[in-house]
């Protein structure tokens, strides 16, 4: 069978029938049956052809652009454009002005404009601290470092942070594990330990970052400090307890760091007896490069 409309050859098959364009083959019904003319429905066929030949391009569907108000089509191309120039150098889809794939992908310690960044400047090293906070610590211990009642010790004027600098490290090397007093309450949160998963940098950064936040004052912690005690640490498995905590000198520091002065004299939170406020002793200024 031809699909061919132009092809006049008549069919034997009564059944032969040809849809093009919504015209029907004139041959399809031209085959002779019970020895009737086919000229009469060979007719009747010509003339639907001929009707649809006029009414065919009044079917024909206007481009889709055609459709839309000019006005329209401004603020869309508009849209279209802007959001390329967003998404390319933010979501890898190309290289920034720069040549990185995203604003945050500059090399290790060059700045915007290929400055250099010295990443232990006190206020670089605390905003890297603040960035570990708000993955590791925040949904525990909340933004504003006030935790949760019962559950997650505040770390805002907390005596475990503040003091001295070996158990702040020790507590986010290894974690805790049941009851702690903090700040004369009783919290039963366990803390996951960190030591596994973040290196001695992460660490540093991080507790810098508690012991200078929400009022805090501390003398800054530097990863080369975390060396030793890591080592020290290296053969313990599983979390602290309290009692395991006091053991360690509440003014114990670590040693001190290339990076920064010696460490300053800590300042001293007495926990107070259930129930009363603490009175914390003047706290000196981080320390600075």
């Amino acid at each position: 069978m031809s699909s061919d409309s132009s092809d006049t050859t008549l069919s034997n098959t009564p059944l032969d029938v040809a849809v093009e364009g919504l015209v029907l083959r004139a041959d399809a019904f031209a085959t002779p049956v019970d020895g009737r003319d086919p000229a009469p429905v060979m007719e009747s066929v010509s003339l639907v052809h001929a009707a649809v030949r006029r009414e065919k391009a009044d079917l024909a569907l206007a481009p889709v652009w055609r459709s839309i108000p000019l006005w329209a089509l401004i603020p869309i191309i508009g849209i279209g454009i802007a959001a390329g120039a967003y998404l390319g150098p933010n979501f890898a889809l190309g290289p920034n002005l720069k040549g990185f794939l995203s604003p945050l992908d500059l090399p290790e310690g060059e700045g915007p404009g290929g400055a250099a960044v010295d990443e232990y400047d006190p206020k670089v090293w605390l905003a890297k601290g603040k960035g570990e906070f708000a993955t590791v610590c925040a949904s525990c211990h909340q933004g504003t470092g006030e935790g949760v009642p019962g559950l997650y010790p505040p770390l805002k004027n907390s005596e475990w942070v503040i003091n001295g600098e070996e158990r702040v490290i020790a507590i986010l090397l290894h974690g805790i594990a049941g009851q702690i007093q903090v700040l004369g309450k009783t919290y039963n949160g366990a803390m996951p330990a960190q030591g596994a998963v973040k290196n001695n940098k992460a660490l540093a950064q991080l507790a810098s970052y508690i012991r200078n936040e929400w009022g805090n004052k501390a003398s800054l912690i530097y990863d080369d400090q975390i060396v030793e005690l890591r080592k020290k640490l290296s053969t313990r498995t599983g979390p602290y307890t309290a009692a395991e905590l006091e053991a360690i000198p509440q003014q114990g520091n670590l040693p001190p760091s290339k990076h920064g002065g010696p460490p300053a004299a800590a300042a001293v939170i007495t926990p107070p007896a259930a129930g009363l406020a603490p009175t914390p002793a003047p706290a000196p200024s981080p320390s600075a490069k």
